[in-house]
């Protein structure tokens, strides 16, 4: 299998250019001028350029696009604070919400974990755990 690069890391590789280029112009300044020797100057411009590539591993977070907006609500686990027949309230991520069941003929307990399927307006619709689905390994509870 092929390596694929990762999301954002294309973005960072750019951003390194003129770095990598200012680098490589100050190890050959030094080469002509103070006699640095041709293999510590190409070993110096090596692990320069690795320590770019490393950092990217630091500093990814910066290069990923933000998770806002209620779309990244979608999956999450949450816990039904009362009997969701078929509305109720539920805790994610320390916070209540107005949740709904997608499934109005089944009664979640309280206390039951439940996964947010899609959000209408300011309500989840959920549905309790139990229901297998591929979606159910995206997130932990809250």
């Amino acid at each position: 299998m092929a390596w694929r690069a990762p999301r954002g890391f294309w973005a960072y590789l750019i951003l390194q250019v003129p770095d990598i280029l200012l680098a490589g112009l100050v190890l050959l300044l030094l080469h002509k001028w103070m006699a640095l020797s041709s293999a510590w100057g190409l070993g110096l411009f090596a692990l320069w350029v690795v320590k770019d590539f490393a950092m990217y591993f630091l500093l990814q977070g910066a290069f990923r696009p933000p998770l806002t907006g209620p779309e990244t609500l979608v999956g999450a686990r949450a816990v039904a604070m009362e009997p969701l027949a078929p509305t109720g309230h539920v805790l994610l991520f320390g916070e209540t919400w107005r949740a709904e069941s997608q499934r109005p003929h089944n009664v979640i307990a309280p206390g039951t974990p439940v996964i947010v399927r899609a959000i209408r307006g300011l309500t989840l619709l959920v549905e309790g755990e139990h229901v297998n689905h591929p979606k159910d390994a995206q997130r932990d509870l809250p």
